[in-house]
């Protein structure tokens, strides 16, 4: 039995559920690293997760993600021909995870439509083969000495930025219609049990 006071947290994690935020892991060869963006998403209310495990298996560490990826819709692809264009097919502007020149600044990304980011590989980063599906790359600005971050704290820098600023266009905390809200309350409810 789902008490009340369940159901009321449900209530509030599904209407702050955003679907026009998605994430792209491409190729992660650290459990770790997966597990802490899937923990992340999980927190600021991002549901939709897409995987791209063409060349590495992706396999989160269970201990990282504390079940926070059976919150998820997780999507998961042999090839990034199928899973770019899916994307598109569902709206998504796609923006590659990748410093240097004509990156747009992190606070520049365009949160008024649906915004896919990309993360690659720890060591190569974003594919080739995947810049070729994307509209253009991001960065995160810095003003140290060390010219990148480790990619879950990329993303996680990245995609709190992003979803507040698409919440406050938004005007709202969540971006899922009447019917996604039910749908995804009862998926809650069940997996509550």
């Amino acid at each position: 039995m789902v008490t009340q006071a369940r159901l009321e947290r449900i209530d509030r994690v599904v209407a702050g559920r955003l679907k026009g935020l998605a994430v792209v892991c491409e190729n992660f060869a650290n459990p770790h690293n997966a597990a802490a963006i899937l923990r992340t998403c999980e927190a600021l209310g991002i549901l939709n997760v897409y995987i791209v495990e063409e060349l590495v298996p992706f396999e989160p560490s269970r201990a990282i993600t504390q079940g926070a990826d059976k919150w998820l819709s997780i999507r998961r692809f042999r090839r990034a021909e199928r899973a770019f264009p899916e994307l598109r097919e569902r709206g998504y502007r796609i923006y590659a995870a990748m410093p240097g020149r004509g990156a747009l600044p992190v606070e520049e990304l365009p949160v008024e439509e649906p915004l896919a980011l990309v993360f690659g590989n720890e060591k190569g980063g974003v594919s080739e083969k995947a810049l070729k599906f994307c509209d253009g790359t991001f960065r995160i600005p810095m003003w140290g000495f060390v010219e990148s971050f480790n990619v879950s704290v990329a993303a996680a820098i990245s995609l709190y930025i992003s979803a507040r600023r698409r919440r406050a266009f938004l005007g709202a905390e969540g971006d899922l219609s009447p019917e996604e809200r039910e749908a995804l309350r009862e998926r809650y409810i069940e997996l509550s049990r």
